[in-house]
This record gives C-alpha cells, sequence and structure tokens, in this order.
C-alpha cells in the first residue's frame, strides 16, 4: 500500500473542510456557531465548579497576629485559603485540613493560642525566682484558659489568679488570694448553672490550695455568674426557673396525651427554701421486748474486815476515844456501785436548700379539643398528681377551661400552604430551568445534524444544477462496464435507477429550486397554449 505524502493529506482535509462548510447557510453557520460556543462555555462552567475545592476550618478564634503568619504560611506554601467570621476564622481546602494543622503545629502556631506549661521549656537556668513564678503563673493561667474554651459555647476566656506578695507560688504553701474567670460566649449562647459550677471547680481544683468559693466568675456582658457569696450558676432565681420548667414540662406533656399539641396552656410559680438547715434527734433505742435497754459501762466494789480484841477503832468525828478497853469482836463492811446506761441514737440531717415552701399552678385548657367521656375533674386531679400539688404545703391549682382562638393556627396553616407553595413554585422553576437547558442542546445538536446532512447530500451532488438534474430524467443511462452502453429509459423506470436516486436525494436537499423550476415550466407551457 502505497503511503500518501503529508501534502496530500493536507490538502484534502482542507478542501474536504471546504466542502463541509459550503453545505452551510449564513444562519445555518451562526446557528452552529453558536450553539458550539454554548457548548463550550457550559463545558467550562461544569469543569470549574465541579474542580472547586470545598473549604473547612483550619483554625477558628484566632487572633490578628497569629493569623497574619498562618495567611503568610500558607501564601508561602502556595495553599489557598479563606477568611471568615472578620479573619478570626481561617479556611483551607478539606483535603489539606490534616495536613496544615500539623505544619502549623511544626512551626508553633497559632501562637497566642498554645500559652501553657510548654512555655516553662523555655526556662534558662540563670532565670530569676521572680520570672520562674511569673512563667509558671502565666502558664497555669493558659493551661486553664483553655481547658475552658474547650466548653461548647465558650467563644474564649481569661483567667487571673491572685497570688500574695513574694511568695513562691511553686514551692511555697500559702494559698492563692483567688480566682477571677471572664467568659466570652458564642453570639446567641450561654452558660447554664452546671457549665457555671464547672468552670468554678476546675479552677478550684487546678490551684494548689484554692478555694473554690473565692473563685469568680463573669461573662463580657458584665453578668456575675459566680463568686464570693454568690451560688454558681446564677444562684436561686436559676434553680427556681429550673424547678419551674420541669414542673411545666411534666403537666404540658401529661396534658398532650389527653387533648393534643397546642391545647393547654401552663404557668408555673414555685417559691423555694434556700436556707441550709440541720437538725438533730436523739432516741432511745428499745430492746427486742420492746423496752428500753440499757447496759453497765462501770462496777466497782469495795470490802473493810476487822478481827481482835479491845475496842473497835471508830466514834465520833472531833470525839476523843479512849484507848483503853476489854474484849473482842469482829467487822465487815461491804459496798458497790454499778453505773449503767440506756442506748441512745443520735440523728444529725442536713436540709439541703432549694426545697419547694409553696408553688401556684394555673392551667387553661381548650374545650374544643377535650375527648368524648373526659370530665374536667378527671383532668383537674390529674394535673394535680403531674404538678405535686400538696394543699398542706399551701399549693394551689387554678384550672380553667375555654375554647382557644384559631386566627393563629389559620394565619400559620396559611403560612405553611404559602410557603409550600413557594417551595413548590421554586421547584418547578428549576425544573423548567433545566428543560429549557435540555431542549437548547437538543435543538442545537438537531440543527448541527440537519446542517451536516444537507452538507454531505450537497458534496454527493457536487456541482449539478437543477436543470441538469431534471434533464437527468430524459437522458441516457450509460453501463460502468466497458462491454456496451444501455439502451435510454423512460422516466418512470429512472426510479429504479441510481441517477433516480440521486434525482431524488436531489429534491430532498434543495426543494425551493426544484419548485421555482417547476413553476417556470408551467409558465411556459402555459404562453405556449396547446399545440
Amino acid at each position: 500500500m502505497a503511503l500518501v505524502p503529508a501534502n496530500d493529506q493536507f490538502n484534502r482535509l482542507r478542501d474536504g473542510a471546504k466542502q463541509f462548510a459550503g453545505g452551510f447557510t449564513a444562519g445555518q453557520k451562526a446557528v452552529t456557531i453558536a450553539a458550539v460556543a454554548a457548548v463550550l462555555i457550559g463545558a467550562v462552567l461544569f469543569m470549574s465548579m465541579s474542580g472547586k475545592p470545598t473549604y473547612a476550618p483550619l483554625f477558628t478564634n484566632v487572633q490578628p497576629t497569629d493569623a497574619a503568619n498562618i495567611t503568610a504560611k500558607l501564601t508561602s506554601e502556595s495553599v489557598p485559603f479563606q477568611l471568615a467570621n472578620g479573619g478570626t476564622t481561617i479556611m483551607v481546602p478539606a483535603n489539606d485540613v490534616a495536613t496544615q494543622r500539623l505544619a502549623m503545629a511544626q512551626a508553633g502556631l497559632p501562637a497566642q493560642s498554645t500559652v501553657g506549661l510548654s512555655l516553662l521549656d523555655k526556662e534558662g537556668i540563670t532565670a530569676s525566682n521572680m520570672t520562674q513564678q511569673a512563667d509558671y503563673l502565666r502558664a497555669l493561667q493558659g493551661e486553664l484558659e483553655q481547658t475552658i474554651d474547650a466548653i461548647s459555647g465558650v467563644s474564649s476566656s481569661q483567667v487571673t489568679i491572685a497570688l500574695p506578695a513574694n511568695q513562691s507560688f511553686a514551692v511555697n504553701t500559702s494559698a492563692p488570694t483567688g480566682a477571677s474567670v471572664l467568659v466570652t460566649m458564642v453570639p446567641g449562647q450561654t452558660l447554664s448553672s452546671q457549665e457555671v459550677q464547672a468552670i468554678v471547680h476546675l479552677v478550684g481544683s487546678s490551684v494548689p490550695n484554692l478555694n473554690a468559693q473565692q473563685v469568680t466568675v463573669a461573662d463580657s456582658n458584665g453578668n456575675l455568674l459566680a463568686g464570693p457569696g454568690v451560688a454558681a450558676g446564677g444562684g436561686s432565681n436559676n434553680a427556681t426557673q429550673s424547678y419551674d420548667s420541669q414542673v411545666q414540662g411534666k403537666v404540658q406533656a401529661y396534658l398532650a396525651a389527653v387533648l393534643g399539641q397546642n391545647n393547654a396552656d401552663v404557668q408555673v410559680n414555685a417559691t423555694l427554701n434556700y436556707d441550709q438547715i440541720n437538725s438533730t434527734t436523739q432516741t432511745i433505742v428499745p430492746a427486742a421486748n420492746g423496752k428500753p435497754a440499757s447496759f453497765c459501762t462501770q462496777t466497782s466494789t469495795s470490802t473493810q474486815t476487822y478481827t481482835g480484841t479491845g475496842a473497835p477503832p471508830g466514834g465520833v468525828a472531833g470525839a476523843i476515844t479512849p484507848t483503853t478497853g476489854t474484849g473482842t469482836g469482829n467487822y465487815n463492811q461491804s459496798s458497790g456501785s454499778q453505773t449503767c446506761e440506756t442506748n441512745q441514737q443520735t440523728i444529725t440531717d442536713q436540709q439541703a436548700p432549694g426545697t419547694v415552701k409553696s408553688q401556684s399552678v394555673a392551667v387553661l385548657v381548650n374545650t374544643a379539643a377535650l375527648p368524648k367521656g373526659v370530665s374536667m375533674a378527671q383532668l383537674q386531679a390529674g394535673v394535680a398528681a403531674a404538678a405535686g400539688i400538696n394543699a398542706a404545703r399551701g399549693d394551689t391549682l387554678a384550672f380553667s377551661a375555654m375554647p382557644f382562638s384559631t386566627a393563629a393556627s389559620k394565619q400559620a396553616a396559611k403560612a405553611a400552604a404559602a410557603a409550600a407553595a413557594a417551595g413548590k413554585s421554586k421547584s418547578l422553576m428549576s425544573e423548567a430551568k433545566v428543560l429549557v437547558v435540555v431542549l437548547a442542546v437538543l435543538v442545537a445538536l438537531f440543527l448541527l445534524w440537519r446542517s451536516a446532512r444537507k452538507a454531505r447530500t450537497a458534496v454527493v451532488m457536487g456541482p449539478m444544477s437543477a436543470t441538469d438534474a431534471l434533464s437527468a430524467l430524459s437522458m441516457p443511462v450509460h453501463s460502468s462496464e466497458p462491454t456496451g452502453q444501455l439502451p435510454a429509459v423512460s422516466a418512470a423506470d429512472v426510479s429504479g435507477s441510481v441517477e433516480a436516486a440521486t434525482v431524488n436525494t436531489f429534491i430532498d436537499a434543495q426543494p425551493d429550486d426544484v419548485a421555482s423550476m417547476l413553476r417556470s415550466w408551467l409558465s411556459d407551457n402555459r404562453t405556449q397554449g396547446p399545440g
């Protein structure tokens, strides 16, 4: 097989391209160019959207100095990044988060967020005692700040430990005078009473010899959360609110099981006693027979004996007893003592602060939601049991029933219907946009196919004109064999020949030219008249 020169191949490709482009009209060329441009732009947009990385936070709540150092290092390593939350959050591609965190940790970044006991690694042997005290105190405060910042909702914190003057904190056993904690919360977040108490005990347990009662906690708004003389977590107010919420939740859950949701309103107001009371009780433990049991703790016995002649010793105190006398005698004296006690029991009770002194519960029930067979008395008795009403303590229960207003529910239903309609409309618009894009692509593909088909037809037909194509109906058909010439065929037999197929193809490709020629023929025949 002979090789075709490269120049000939290029010329053939060029001629084929010219012939292909020559089969397009000006409108077809414009539509084809627009369709190709649309496909290319869509492909570029799709590739850019699919290739765009997803960013994830690398560090949050960083200081400006740390943010500048981190971004400079990311820029030097050609790592893309984004800043959020006013520059306090640095975001990098999600796939690079773990790698960049390790790289930043190796570089000691963020530096201002890692103040802790590692600060003591830089201590030199020539550091003075005062410098060591200051560094140890700063390291301990930094460790506490990191621990408090780990609590959910805390944005940042500052811990300050107060020490007596001229005391060695690391060695001396003297107790610090107190500690203060300033907490900055994430917008919309607040500390619960348990979290405040946790902060107090964290600081008190981390600092040697520091009493937790000497820890003061405040937020960035200036609210005192805990401190000397203030209960951790806000004291009695938060405890009362917590109790009211618990009772209200129990009653609402009970009513919702009977009436359904949003068919009852419950209000609870309780009074709690925060006095700490100690009571001591002593009782005598009875024996098995029911009588008081006793036991002896001490027993003593004394005996005196005398035998001899003469008068026995003794006499009235202060009187002179003669020493002379006769006779014999014996003297015996015995005495005993016993100390016995009853079995007693001493019990000391300490009443914890926060006991309920009294409570009042108000319940409003929707009569329209009351099921058949359920009376208001039964419902009221159930509410009293759920709320723990104690009449002897002074508790009150106000129970009433009336129809609820349906305006709010109707408005909510309308809003929900409008939101559903808007969502449905948005979904339909999105689907319509997708359908339009698909139809546009299909139309562009159809026009390209049609233009290519006409171009192929024009290439097959060549420069044949309409007159030549129609005159082929009356021309004889020659055989491609060198044996001879075939006889001429009529127009009725042309449909089965190759020339007839070519003419039909030309008619389909250029119907306007054929129609114009036929009209001219008909006009000529009418002018000449019957002959």
